[in-house]
């Protein structure tokens, strides 16, 4: 028969195996945004209904931006300053005076069930709320190939259009690390919709936007 003193170090050594190795089994898994879309001035992403390029930088608001030309469904052939550093993920959105308002939709360093909400005053007056969450990680197939582990976000979009009224939209994006956005999912949609980084509008557009081929500057 086992001693009581043996039985005593064996709870112990037990508990002390739960508190140390438990915790590390059921940690979060931390995930550094800016691995997950590098821009770099020249790279470029092209999908099926258009491409984004990075054609310059400047500093807005303080903040190190990169200039994407976008030339998809979403914009047609529009220029904007994103972010994707320490300061975290977003766009600067231009309020028609030459002035910016900075949008981030998610933090720098992010965790599964992570949720980030911004709101904003478009051009025309309108206001709108963004929602990314990182709802866990998938595997994606694009015809640029088959990419693991690749970080999946719900993104919801509500706003009033000072001409159209109300409208909402959802949307499944999806980032490679080292790589990008290669695929953004329109899932539903009320009103005059807009996009928030690939699908205009089911009724333009499929509403499924992939990655055919890309190239990353040095």
């Amino acid at each position: 028969m086992f001693s009581r003193k043996s039985t005593i170090i064996a709870t112990v050594f037990i508990a002390f195996m739960y508190l140390v190795f438990v915790p590390l089994v059921y940690a979060a898994t931390e995930y550094k945004m800016a691995d997950y879309w590098p821009f770099k001035v020249g790279s470029k992403w092209e999908y099926n209904d258009g491409s984004m390029e990075v054609v310059g930088t400047e500093e807005i608001n303080g903040i190190n931006t990169y200039i994407v030309k976008d030339t998809g469904s979403c914009s047609g052939d529009n220029e904007m300053p994103r972010f994707n550093d320490e300061n975290g993920f977003g766009v600067m959105m231009p309020n028609g005076d030459g002035t910016y308002q900075t949008i981030k939709v998610i933090e720098p360093y992010i965790e599964e069930g992570d949720e980030t909400t911004a709101s904003g005053v478009d051009e025309d007056g309108g206001t709108f709320t963004i929602t990314f969450k990182l709802k866990g990680i998938a595997n994606v197939k694009v015809p640029a190939g088959k990419f693991k582990e690749c970080l999946k976000f719900l993104v919801k979009v509500e706003g009033i259009d000072v001409e159209e009224g109300s409208y909402y939209f959802a949307e499944r994006v999806y980032f490679a690390e080292g790589v990008g956005m290669i695929k953004d999912v329109r899932v539903k949609e009320s009103g005059d919709t807009g996009c928030a980084l690939g699908t205009e509008s089911l009724a333009d557009f499929n509403g499924i936007r992939k990655l055919k081929e890309y190239f990353l500057a040095d």
